[in-house]
Formats: structure tokens, sequence, C-alpha cells
């Protein structure tokens, strides 16, 4: 491409040009992703096959086919589906899932949401609408706690408070009706 032809394509540097050239025309520079960046995005025209790896999300916009997807996030989009496994620590579908999900934390099933398959998640939150035909298995964090059996010598005096307490909520109550009606009745006597 000659430097007279790159005039009609902004931002893309000249052979012989520099950025203070560009810089004069007032033309920013082409914006390269960082080096840093560990997002995958599948735009919504295509079409892929195969493994996939990021520390970073994953979106899917597009057809992933066959697949095995590890992300820190992965975020279907309504026009989005994926077929195959999928081990993520998050997961936010609109779009459709057939396969095998393992989320260490939550999956989000939006509205739009078609999900077939085995889902393996920490919570799972679904929104109405979601057709969801999968096997789902959500994980308890929280521990089990065991039940203590009860000293045969503390039963007798648990159970003797409670009918205390019921006893005493009874005439708590019985008096609070007495009051109220002897009010009532003064009051009305008063009035005439």
């Amino acid at each position: 491409m000659k430097s007279d032809q790159v005039e009609n394509f902004p931002g893309v540097l000249p052979s012989n040009g520099s950025r203070e050239e560009i810089k004069k025309r007032g033309r920013p520079p082409v914006r390269m992703m960082r080096s840093g960046s560990e997002d995958i995005v599948v735009g919504e025209n295509s079409a892929l096959e195969g493994s996939f790896e990021t520390q970073g999300s994953m979106f899917v916009d597009g057809n992933l086919m066959g697949t095995d997807l590890r992300a820190m996030l992965l975020s279907i989009g309504t026009t989005g589906s994926v077929a195959g496994k999928a081990n993520v620590t998050r997961a936010e579908i609109a779009g459709t899932f057939d396969g095998h999900l393992n989320a260490e934390g939550e999956v989000i099933l939006r509205a739009t949401a078609h999900v077939s398959g085995e889902i393996t998640c920490g919570k799972l939150v679904s929104h109405r609408g979601a057709c969801v035909r999968a096997h789902v298995t959500v994980l308890e964090d929280e521990p089990e706690y065991s039940e203590v059996p009860l000293d045969p010598k503390i039963l007798p005096v648990m159970q003797f408070q409670k009918r205390l307490s019921r006893r005493f909520v009874q005439r708590v109550m019985n008096f609070g009706y007495g009051v109220g009606f002897t009010l009532g009745l003064i009051g009305l006597v008063s009035y005439f």
C-alpha cells in the first residue's frame, strides 16, 4: 500500500511516515489489544470449534461447537450458542448451552436462555422464561451440621420450660384481653 493510499484509511501508519506525522494530521494510530488482556470474544457471525483456555472471560455471541473451554467467566449472549464442555468460575447465559457446564460459583440463566445437558454449580439463579432441560446439581458451600443427641437428664427440664412459657404467654394474653375489654366497657359507660 502506498502512502497516498493510506490517507484514505485513518489511523493506519504509512510505511515512510511516523507517529508525529499522524498526530499532525489529527488521526490517532491504530490501537492494538494490550498484551495483558486475557479475554476471548467470539463475534456474532463466527463459528468456532476446538479447545479454549483463558484466565479471563469468554464472551460468546457466535457459535462454539464441540468445544472444551476453561475460563473465569463464561458469558453467552442472546445470539450465542455453545455445545460441549465448559469449566468456569461463573457463567451467565442468555443464549443456548448444550453439554456439561461445571461452575465453581454461580450460574445465571437469563429469560432467553436455553440450556440442556448437565449443570454442576455452587449457586443457580434462573430468570422467569429460561428453558432448562438439564440435570442440575447445586453444590452446597455450607458445612453440614450433625445433630447433637440430647442428654436425657436435660430433656425433662426443657419440656417443663416449654410448658411454663406457654402457660405464661396464655395468662398474659388473657390478662391483656381482660384489660382491653374492661377499658372498652368503661369507655362505653362514660359515653352514655
